[in-house]
């Protein structure tokens, strides 16, 4: 490992080991005595895996890039590497890399606090319009899944506007909060209802909250859209680097945001006129 931690390519590493008879314990430990996490400038592949063995002692080395570990804060998308990051012990860090992420995770304010906002109430929305169209065709059980993963975003919603950054067992988090979403999740799961009743309900609730909490948790896009005179196309938005991993869930919130009226859209002749009118997106 010291070999690979000063390798001129390694801008840090951080270990995570077992804690003995600690309650809760990242899966990437599941057989292992440590977790190392090598964080790299960039590599082809998003993460790559090694297994060494010294004595007795089991090391599972997890190499990431730096966008990659960044796009996991953001989006909160991988929860073993923000155990690693958040849980670990920096070993390594010459340039300051890992102690300023794991600052900005503590301090949770400004731009980070606006995109985790942003992406969690995106996937929000996304799973609840999926659970909404399952619910109506019938496929009831497919409605529950996608409508208990929207509450999980809500969740995370409610974790960040109350200041903290949501970990990865953000449930617990929440039920310390003492917020509406916990008695949601346990209505849904635990409720002796019917599994359509209970469906139709958290829908409902679902719908209220994504009204209510869409102007503060869409600062972010609403910053973007005003960031120059120009109107936005849908291509150009997806390849700003703050709204990239939203390919499924950025169109549902701009339709959203246009009905009602956070947002404007304007239309133009498209260059192949046989396609119609080409939207743009604006304030």
């Amino acid at each position: 490992m010291s070999g690979e931690t000063f390798d001129e390519n390694v801008l840090g590493a951080v270990a995570l080991r077992q804690k003995g008879n600690a309650p809760f314990q990242s899966a990437l430990l599941h057989d292992f005595d440590m977790v190392v996490l090598m964080l790299h400038e960039e590599q082809e592949k998003e993460r790559v895996i090694t297994h060494t063995i010294a004595g007795e002692r089991r090391t599972q080395s997890v190499h990431v890039g730096i966008s990659a570990l960044e796009r996991a804060v953001m989006a909160g998308d991988n929860n073993e590497l923000l155990t690693s990051l958040i849980a670990g012990e920096v070993i390594w860090d010459p340039k300051g890399i890992l102690g300023e992420m794991r600052r900005e995770i503590t301090q949770f304010q400004g731009p980070l606090k606006e995109r985790v906002l942003f992406m969690e109430f995106a996937r929000f929305l996304h799973m609840y319009v999926k659970s909404k169209r399952y619910s109506e065709a019938g496929f009831t059980m497919d409605a529950y899944n996608c409508v208990l993963i929207a509450l999980y975003h809500w969740a995370r919603i409610e974790v960040s506007e109350a200041g903290c950054f949501p970990d990865p067992a953000v449930w617990e988090q929440v039920k310390s909060l003492n917020t509406s979403v916990h008695k949601l999740y346990e209505e849904l799961t635990v409720s002796t209802e019917t599994l359509e009743q209970r469906v139709e309900l958290i829908l409902l609730a679902c719908e209220f909250a994504i009204m209510s909490k869409m102007s503060d948790c869409c600062t972010m896009l609403l910053d973007i859209l005003g960031s120059r005179n120009e109107s936005w196309s849908i291509k150009e938005l997806l390849q700003h680097s703050g709204l990239s991993p939203l390919g499924a869930e950025l169109p549902l919130v701009l339709r959203k945001m246009v009905s009602r009226s956070l947002i404007r859209e304007i239309t133009s002749w498209a260059d192949d006129a046989s396609e119609g009118h080409t939207v743009r997106y604006t304030l």
